[in-house]
Parts: structure tokens; C-alpha cells; sequence
């Protein structure tokens, strides 16, 4: 019987982590698909505006380094979707502006506590940045394209310290230096930067001992990396390798680390994933997208998938992703 009970209490502690992972989004406003940083600028007034919808699920995780099984989704679902909406603005052939925002939803499903169905969504964290590409490629020859990006984060309209919190809580600031080139055949980018993170209030109804107090947010060092290559007109592959390293902050197999201190979880992840662009009509694109983590520490082994829908005005892009 105390065996059996273990089990169980023990099957329900992986659950609420795997869940509770969640809480720190691959897909955070400064991590989409669309915010990592681009040195291609389009025309002078004129922009984008894109609608994405992402899907993210995993049922294993990374106790520190170590890649853990949860509970089976089969038995206990934990998904995460987000839709994104992200604007650019062009305001001359070398400065554009961004704009990402998004709302999220969440649910958990524990087969073991039946009365702990969890379905969570609110508005996520925004992200407003600004790109100047001081060099162009197509001004100098031989010279690759060179930006510099800085941006703020604004918290979303969620709860804080619990599990299922959909972010971290914190505002922040970073700032990126990104390198790009097109050949007749190819192009790549390549971003390095670093974001600072503020403090989350966790909220007084948290479980741990730091509920209504402050909690750091770790700052990250972060690199992404794209290749992509046109098939015909109208059809762009790419591939996509992403590292986000936490600089502090606390782990899972600290023997005091509380759920309310979560945000505070020093987080690492690599990873891989790949898309699919498709040129449409009246300068609207689609495009499809799949990827997974490969490793990491104190966070999720994630598979995410999506689609997302891009609409040009004003203008016609000079190429740019």
C-alpha cells in the first residue's frame, strides 16, 4: 500500500513539473519563430503583419541535465498552444521596428487527482524591439549584411508562481548583433545577444515560501542560427538552431527549489527545427514549421509544430524572411 502510494505521489510530482515547465515557454516573446533578430530590411514605409499558431507538448523532461520521462500524455495531457500576432514596420531602408504580442492557453489533465484539471489562458508577454542594419549587403560588395537589435519586454496579464503560470512575470531589455548573407543559391543568418530579465511578483496564492515577495528572473545569453534555401519561385525551406543559456538562477534538484520558484529556474536549451515558406497571392505567404529540443537543462524535451499566415503592405519586400 505505501509503495503504491509512493508511486503515485511520485507520478503526480513529475506530472506537476512537467506541467509547471510550461510556465517557461520555448516560444517566449523574445524566443518566436518571428523575433529572432534579422539584418534584411524591407522598403522604406512599408511592413508586415503575421498571424502564427503554435502547438508545444513534450512528456519528458530535464531534471538538471538529465532527461527524465513524465507521465504519459496517453494518460495525462500537458500541451501548450500560442497565438502569435508579430508586426514590422520599415521606417527607412535601414531602421525597421517590431512588434510581437500573443495569448496562450494550457491544460493538464492528472488521471491521478482527477479535481486537478487545469485549463489556463490570458494575454502573454509582448515584445517591442527596434533594428539598425548599418551595413548592406547590397551597397558593399562581398560584405555581408550587418544589424544591431535592441528590444523590451512587457509582462502579460497572468498570475505568477503557479503552475499554470503561463511565463516568467518579468519585464526586460536586450540587445543582439546580427550577421547575414544571400547568395545565388543560399542565405544565412546569424544572431548573438543578451537579454536581461527583471523581477516577477509571485502571487500571494502560490505555493512556496516566496509567494507575495519578488523573485528573480535569470538574464540569458542567447545565439540563432538560419539557413535557408529557395525551391522554385514561390517555395523557401529553412533550418534553425537556437541556444538559450541562463546566466544564474536556481535548479530542479536543488533539495529547497519551491514551486513559486519557478521563474527564478536557471533554464538551457538547444534547438533544432525546420519551416517551410510558400509564396501565395497579393503578398500574402504561409508558412509551416516543426522542431524539437535537444537538449537542454531544467526544461522541457519539447516538440512544437505550427502554421502561420504573412501579409505584406505597402510595398513588396527585398527578400527578406
Amino acid at each position: 500500500m505505501k509503495d503504491n502510494l509512493f508511486n503515485q505521489a511520485a507520478y503526480t510530482l513529475k506530472g506537476l513539473i512537467l506541467y509547471a515547465l510550461f510556465s517557461i515557454p520555448l516560444w517566449g516573446p523574445s524566443q518566436t519563430i518571428f523575433a529572432q533578430g534579422t539584418p534584411w530590411i524591407a522598403e522604406p514605409r512599408t511592413g508586415s503583419i503575421s498571424l502564427s499558431y503554435y502547438s508545444q507538448n513534450s512528456n519528458q523532461f530535464y531534471f538538471g541535465t538529465d532527461l527524465v520521462d513524465g507521465p504519459s500524455l496517453e494518460d495525462a495531457e500537458a500541451e501548450q498552444i500560442t497565438v502569435w500576432l508579430h508586426a514590422n514596420y520599415a521606417i527607412t531602408d535601414a531602421i525597421a521596428v517590431d512588434l510581437q504580442t500573443a495569448w496562450a492557453r494550457n491544460t493538464f489533465d492528472d488521471p491521478i487527482n482527477p479535481s486537478y484539471e487545469k485549463h489556463y489562458g490570458a494575454l502573454y508577454d509582448s515584445n517591442v524591439s527596434v533594428t539598425w542594419r548599418f551595413v548592406d549587403e547590397l551597397v558593399r560588395n562581398h560584405a555581408p549584411s550587418i544589424a544591431a537589435r535592441v528590444g523590451v519586454t512587457i509582462p502579460g496579464k497572468y498570475k505568477n508562481g503557479y503552475v499554470s503560470s503561463l511565463g516568467d512575470g518579468a519585464s526586460g531589455v536586450e540587445g543582439s548583433l546580427i550577421v547575414g548573407k544571400f547568395w545565388d543559391m543560399v542565405g544565412a543568418s546569424g544572431e548573438i545577444g543578451y537579454r536581461h530579465r527583471g523581477s516577477s511578483s509571485i502571487s500571494a496564492g502560490a505555493l512556496g515560501p516566496d509567494a507575495g515577495t519578488d523573485v528573480d528572473v535569470p538574464s540569458e545569453i542567447f545565439l540563432n542560427l538560419w539557413v535557408f534555401v529557395p525551391i522554385g519561385s514561390r517555395i523557401r525551406i529553412g533550418g534553425n538552431y537556437r541556444m538559450i543559456n541562463a546566466i544564474s538562477g536556481s535548479g530542479l534538484k536543488d533539495s529547497d527549489f519551491p514551486p513559486s520558484q519557478f521563474p527564478n529556474l536557471q533554464e538551457d536549451i538547444q534547438f533544432i527545427g525546420g519551416q517551410v515558406f510558400a509564396d501565395l497571392l497579393w503578398g500574402i505567404s504561409a508558412n509551416a514549421f516543426f522542431g524539437n529540443v535537444i537538449d537542454g537543462r531544467n526544461t522541457l524535451k519539447l516538440t512544437v509544430s505550427g502554421v502561420g499566415l504573412n501579409m505584406n503592405f505597402g510595398g513588396r519586400f527585398r527578400g527578406g524572411m
